[in-house]
């Protein structure tokens, strides 16, 4: 188990491919373990940041292998804070409304669901775009260790 006061951050990188997210998703559930969240904890965050990274490859990149994002996780004290770091168009997924459960389900449509994901298994989440003192937008997916 990961000392709670210990600070680390590692960082990795990948392409605008979805068989990409297979070495992200593995590269933050073995942190998260060793961080010292339970298994279901660990199965959650890999979700939230899974379908952060999906639609990233989807939406922002649009299947485009030349473009490229890094994953960083970050440790402060009890806090497990993952960093999406990409250079798409701007976009905030907080600006996206939770949907309407009822009429989504009467419609069984597949997909839309990622953002909500996000917020219900991750206890922060936070959107930085580009500046001239950022150059990447960061999406910040932050979980505590209970």
């Amino acid at each position: 188990m990961q000392q709670n006061n210990a600070t680390y951050n590692t960082e990795i990188c990948a392409s605008g491919d979805t068989a990409e997210l297979a070495k992200i998703r593995a590269f933050v559930e073995e942190r998260a373990l060793k961080f010292g969240f339970s298994e279901a904890d660990v199965m959650k965050i890999t979700l939230a940041v899974d379908e952060a990274c999906s639609n990233l490859v989807r939406h922002a990149y649009h299947h485009d292998k030349n473009e490229q994002f890094c994953v960083r996780v970050e440790t402060k004290g009890d806090q497990f804070i993952v960093s999406i770091l990409d250079n798409g168009p701007t976009f905030n997924p907080l600006n996206v409304a939770s949907p309407d459960m009822k009429e989504y389900f009467k419609k069984l449509k597949p997909g839309g669901l990622g953002v909500q994901i996000m917020r219900m298994v991750m206890d922060e989440l936070s959107y930085i775009p580009a500046s001239q003192t950022q150059p990447q937008n960061a999406l910040r997916l932050a979980k505590n260790l209970r």
